[in-house]
């Protein structure tokens, strides 16, 4: 079948299909795409305080590659990922609990004292890039609640809550509920929250199914089922929370947005939201931020009894080594789905770079950076690696991040601390 539809066309067309998955019989005007069609997509999750370095390791590459304890979740994807050992911000950048968070998208060591000052993040400037391309610009998104004060060491704890900044004195505000950011998304909120996001606009999805074609049709189907899904996942979550007498709320007005009660659900659930956009193009840039640094993250489901930071200070122990492998298995949960969703000869991962990062190695320690990047946008970047910089003459993170924003379309001559290219990447 031709491509004889125009996504702009669909866009100003049908006011409630704003949020379409990418499909192969529309064409996209003046966009920037991989050799096969598709769109380019980008995201960073973060966790902080550090890892169980014995467990982080790898080696070899295709078929002879090895993964730690740590990485057991992404067995069946390791062809698709590289596992990144040895670079490294300058330790002033990232170094200590207050101010990692801040530089490791920027590669800029944040002011200390009142005036807070860090740099726009790598994200921003690809949001700023692809702005005029999708409905949403940018997703950030968080798991815990941004700490305000200052640290004892004299730095602003803004600096530990936010990864994502659009200017030095401006962090991007993250949205922590479920359901404000699946509104963002799908424009579903006012009059209409008792009315489902499908309900709504089954009309106009019947229209579309009737002029693309039959793979199409199966990728319309795969997404209303996954937002029918992250739908009811969230007003079952909410109902928990306005089971008790005190949190009842009136059925004529919005439930009001809670956060689940287990960090396991909210992770995941982010990750959906996260997933969605990708698969709608929605938007293409998302970051999330899984911890803060200095976290008061609690892990109940793992059986452990005390807060993220306090284990983070006995990361050499087994408690330590589960909330690592924790992360890493919330990590291969989003790139399941994206792996879930077909995109030409492809999936929404293929076209797609999506990386794990934590700010240090160990506690107050910021030696090397841990940092898995999966995905290779369209073949930009050869997946299925170890690649160690521990001993290379160019090892800084902000290199690999010019990488990235380049294979975004978006070539700079510097960024962050760095003026060079990583050319493994």
């Amino acid at each position: 079948m031709t491509r004889s539809l125009h996504r702009r066309e669909i866009l100003q067309g049908f006011s409630g299909m704003m949020a379409l998955p990418w499909l192969e019989s529309v064409c996209a005007e003046d966009s920037p795409l991989t050799p096969d069609g598709y769109p380019r997509r980008f995201a960073f999750l973060f966790f902080g305080d550090g890892i169980h370095p014995p467990e982080w390791w790898t080696k070899g590459s295709g078929a002879a590659l090895e993964l730690g304890p740590a990485f057991a979740a992404l067995e069946d994807l390791k062809g698709k990922l590289n596992f990144i050992h040895g670079l490294h911000h300058p330790a002033d950048v990232v170094g200590g609990h207050a101010k990692g968070a801040a530089g490791i998208l920027t590669g800029v060591r944040p002011q200390g004292g009142r005036e807070i000052r860090a740099s726009t993040s790598m994200d921003q400037l690809l949001v700023r890039h692809l702005e005029d391309q999708t409905a949403v610009p940018g997703l950030a998104l968080a798991c815990e609640r941004p700490v305000s004060g200052f640290h004892e060491s004299g730095f602003s704890m803004m600096y530990s809550s936010h990864i994502s900044w659009s200017s030095a004195v401006s962090p991007v505000p993250t949205e922590l509920h479920p359901r404000l950011a699946f509104d963002s998304l799908f424009e579903s909120g006012g009059g209409r929250v008792q009315l489902s996001v499908l309900d709504h606009v089954a009309e106009q999805l019947r229209g579309i199914r009737q002029r693309v074609s039959v793979s199409d049709r199966g990728r319309i189907d795969e997404y209303a089922t996954s937002v029918r899904e992250l739908e009811l996942r969230i007003r079952r979550m909410q109902q928990i929370e306005q089971d008790t007498p005190q949190q009842a709320i009136p059925l004529d007005q919005r439930p009001s947005e809670g956060v689940p009660g287990g960090l396991d659900e909210h992770s995941r659930l982010m990750c959906d939201i996260i997933a969605l956009a990708f698969q709608t193009d929605r938007t293409r840039v998302a970051t999330l931020m899984l911890t803060n640094n200095l976290s008061g993250q609690v892990y109940p489901f793992l059986g452990l009894k005390v807060d993220h930071h306090n284990y983070s200070h006995n990361w050499q122990k087994s408690e330590f080594a589960s909330i690592t492998r924790f992360w890493v298995q919330q990590y291969a949960y989003l790139l399941d789905r994206l792996d879930a969703m077909p995109e030409g000869d492809g999936t929404v991962l293929d076209h797609s770079c999506i990386m794990l990062g934590n700010e240090q190695w160990t506690a107050h320690n910021a030696p090397r950076i841990p940092l898995l990047m999966a995905g290779s946008l369209g073949g930009k970047i050869q997946t299925g690696r170890t690649l160690d910089f521990e001993n290379a003459k160019e090892r800084r993170m902000s290199s690999l991040l010019l990488n990235v924003m380049d294979h975004m379309g978006l070539h700079l001559d510097e960024f962050g601390n760095s003026q060079e290219y990583l050319p493994e990447i």
